[in-house]
Parts: structure tokens; C-alpha cells; sequence
């Protein structure tokens, strides 16, 4: 049996993972690059539909089911391990992110220090150019966050 599973918009809008569960394999499309940084289609004013929080939510899910297998979109197969990576990689670029937005940095200061500091931790991954549309997406997520917050005071 093969269980197609939409995730709900993350990298894109009509994100899904194909579950084999005899096998407990999950096939995760782009949701997952293996040595790599995280493919951000973050391309405005046209092209805008990964959300970086979002994202997060979804690898929060998967790695909590903890499949023996994971197939990547690109990269090399692995196991559970390559969902709490991609999962903890995007939750510090948003938190790293969002900090320098709260202190008033401009975007330009935040790529280049996020790229310092993704680089310094990750330095064998491969797509660096994608660290710059992560931030990106995250920056406009930030004013949506912000207003939340503000809301529910």
C-alpha cells in the first residue's frame, strides 16, 4: 500500500509526502534536500508561495512519525535524522531572522549575517544562494507574526 498525504502549502502551495508504511519509507518531494540548504521558491512579487513557518509546522509533523527511511527531493536517502534537519535548520533561520527584524535590521545586514552564520554551521551543504530567499520569505512572515502577537495581547 502507498498513502499519498497533502501536508498543506510549505515549500509550495500543493505540498505532499507519499508514505510506503510496510516499508515505513517517506518519500518528501522538496520538503527535504539532504546536504543542503532548503530550496526557497521565493521569487516576489510573482512567485510567492512557500511559507517558511508553514514549513516548519510540517517537518514538526514528520519527524515526530520518525520513518526509518526518508527519501529526499534531493540528496542522498537517509532516515529520520534528515526531517529533524531540515526541520532545525529552518526553525534557526527563522529565529535568526525574526530576531535582527525585532532589533530593526535591514534585510541586506540580515542576509549577509545569516549567510555568515548558516555557512560557519553547515559549510559541506551545497545551495547557499537559497539561504538569501529563506530570509527573504521569512522577513515578510515576520510582519504577519508581529500582528498576531499584537492581536492576541
Amino acid at each position: 500500500m502507498v498513502q499519498l498525504r497533502a501536508t498543506g502549502r510549505a515549500h509550495s502551495r500543493g505540498d505532499q509526502v507519499v508514505r510506503v508504511p510496510d516499508a515505513d519509507v517517506l518519500f518528501t518531494g522538496d520538503l527535504v534536500e539532504a546536504g543542503q540548504f532548503a530550496i526557497f521558491p521565493w521569487f516576489p512579487p510573482y512567485d510567492t508561495d512557500v511559507s517558511g513557518t508553514r514549513w516548519i509546522a510540517v517537518m514538526e509533523r514528520l519527524a515526530a512519525e520518525a520513518p526509518r527511511i526518508v527519501v529526499p527531493g534531493h540528496g542522498e536517502v537517509g532516515g529520520a535524522g534528515l526531517l529533524a534537519d531540515v526541520r532545525d535548520y529552518l526553525r534557526l533561520l527563522r529565529d535568526e531572522t525574526w530576531a535582527r527584524r525585532d532589533s530593526a535590521v535591514d534585510e541586506r545586514t540580515i542576509v549577509e549575517e545569516i549567510s555568515a552564520l548558516m555557512i560557519e554551521r553547515h559549510p559541506e551543504w551545497g545551495g547557499r544562494e537559497w539561504i538569501e530567499k529563506g530570509v527573504g520569505c521569512l522577513c515578510s512572515e515576520h510582519a504577519e507574526h508581529a500582528e498576531h502577537a499584537e492581536h492576541a495581547e
